[in-house]
């Protein structure tokens, strides 16, 4: 062969690409193309994700040089995984052959059995030895059983925990050990319900409380809390205050973690509270304009005061979480009602005097309020009219008003510390069909020394909240129908700070206690099992 043929011959291998090499790259091309409709267009979905995801593997896992090297040198179809020892990062395992599903689990079956005869995991030897001191943290003082104990064995404070946590997290009825294998063939003998439906009486010499994490401990405010309340129907608490934040919590006296924070930054909050049973939330405050919060949507949206009323300050409102209406206590005793669901103003509710605080029924079919003229008077909203109004002469200056969920009681604090509190059954029954009339309480309680700024009834009324902001660890749980005060709460330690505001959870397993600290204490009341 000539010069001139070989240096043709030469060129044509340097320039143009081998028969095996432009094969190669067709056939990756089909493939990958083939891959991709298979995928889309769902011809054979399991072959066609397992084949795109595993070839998806081989391509991050041989991204560094070393791979690509590895991959020009095996021009022969295989990668060079085998050679690096490196497989695909992660691989989709479409189907296992049955037989080695069989072997497994004879496998774990046989490690179970072995398992079982080893010593638990939780039992240390080495705790016999260690020494725990119960002075030395505020949070293991709880777990003395004489004022002077300090160092306990490691055996002793484990027990001690134990004790603890099954002292707040009793284990339920339904999930204790029961001896009996057969099912009693009784219960099947009838058509009554098999759980019993039977509420049993709280005690009225002693509540069982324990406090738990606080409820903001994964976002404690930076200003007094003005404002707790539980979501009607999840496990979730609302707080507010002065820093102009909104924040959620989710409550399993846990964890607590944090849902969600709103800032409002032209509106230091004074009330915030759920409307159309929790879909949303109105926080106000000393401006002439609130805000209503979207729970669903996470939507926010700025509403310019009481259309038509020049109202400056909308810090004092109620509202009710099952009710279509929401009220503003305005000046010279008007109080100001606007629609939940569009804002909008609906009528004007007159008193005699200076209006002091108003409260819902829970139907929401009713408003009650309160002012300087020592009377209370009972609004129908489906007429907007006064449907009755009576006086208690031994009230001074009432400052706030409650009514249980059933309407059997009511409850008024004044600004002597008093709170009476009434039978709203036994007072419609002497009233008749009068419209005007005097009454007076069945109790009256005086364990406040100050002025009384909120009272809040938990859902059985079984428990009336009592508390003043002036004084610290002002706060008083009362026991209904008795109307004694429980003496075992709060006590020396308890570390309540100046109270601002109480909430109960919707079955009383929970209550919670915003302070001036800006702390929303959480408490367990272990007579109630559930949320």
């Amino acid at each position: 062969m000539d010069a001139s043929g070989q240096t043709k011959r030469q060129l044509r291998v340097a320039g143009e690409p081998s028969a095996k090499r432009t094969k190669e790259s067709v056939q990756t091309k089909t493939r990958t193309e083939t891959d991709l409709e298979l995928l889309v267009f769902g011809a054979d979905e399991e072959d066609a994700s397992g084949r795109l995801f595993s070839k998806l593997g081989r391509e991050q896992g041989s991204e560094s040089p070393a791979s690509s090297d590895n991959e020009d040198d095996n021009e022969d179809g295989s990668d060079g995984n085998e050679d690096s020892g490196e497989g695909p990062l992660f691989f989709v395992d479409t189907e296992r052959d049955q037989q080695e599903v069989e072997s497994e689990s004879e496998a774990e079956s046989e490690d179970a059995a072995v398992e079982s005869d080893e010593p638990a995991a939780w039992e240390d030897d080495d705790m016999q030895d260690a020494t725990v001191a119960l002075k030395a943290k505020a949070r293991l003082r709880k777990l003395r059983t004489e004022e002077d104990e300090d160092t306990v064995s490691g055996s002793v404070y484990e027990e001690r925990l134990r004790r603890q946590f099954e002292k707040i997290n009793p284990v339920p009825k339904w999930a204790a050990p029961d001896d009996s294998d057969k099912v009693g063939s009784d219960l099947l003998q009838t058509s009554a319900p098999l759980v019993s439906r039977t509420h049993v009486q709280l005690p009225s010499s002693s509540i069982d409380i324990a406090r738990v994490r606080n409820a903001n401990q994964a976002a404690v405010s930076q200003s007094a809390v003005q404002s707790v309340q539980f979501h009607p129907s999840a496990s979730v608490l609302l707080t507010a205050g002065l820093d102009k934040t909104l924040r959620l919590f989710e409550v399993d006296g846990k964890e607590n973690q944090k849902i969600q924070s709103i800032y409002f930054k032209d509106l230091p909050i004074t009330s915030a509270q759920f409307i159309r049973n929790g879909h949303e939330i109105v926080a106000s405050g000393r401006r002439g304009w609130y805000y209503a919060v979207d729970v669903e949507h996470a939507s926010v949206t700025r509403i310019n005061g009481v259309p038509g009323r020049p109202l400056k300050s909308l810090e004092f409102m109620r509202t009710n979480v099952n009710g279509d209406r929401m009220a503003f206590m305005g000046n010279a005793g008007q109080i100001h009602l606007v629609s939940t669901r569009t804002k909008q103003f609906v009528h004007t509710l007159p008193m005699n005097g200076v209006v002091r605080d108003v409260e819902f029924t829970n139907d929401g079919n009713y408003l009650w309020s309160t002012g300087l003229d020592n009377h209370v008077y009972q609004w129908d909203l489906r007429q907007n009219q006064c449907v009755s109004r009576w006086h208690d002469p031994t009230v001074f200056r009432p400052t706030c008003l409650a009514i249980s969920q059933d309407s059997t009681y009511y409850a008024s604090g004044d600004h002597a510390g008093v709170v009476n509190i009434y039978d709203a059954r036994a007072m419609r029954e002497e009233a008749g069909d009068s419209t005007f009339f005097n009454v007076r309480p069945f109790k009256a309680v005086s364990n406040l020394t100050t002025a009384v700024h909120g009272l809040r009834f938990n859902h059985s009324a079984e428990i009336l909240a009592v508390y003043s902001r002036k004084k610290k660890d002002q706060l008083k749980l009362v026991h209904l129908p008795s109307a004694t005060v429980f003496s075992n709460w709060p006590g020396s330690a308890s570390h309540l700070g100046h109270v601002q505001c109480v909430d109960f959870s919707p079955q009383s397993g929970f209550m919670a206690v915003g302070n001036d600290a800006g702390k929303a204490l959480l408490y367990r009341l272990q007579h109630y099992p559930t949320y």
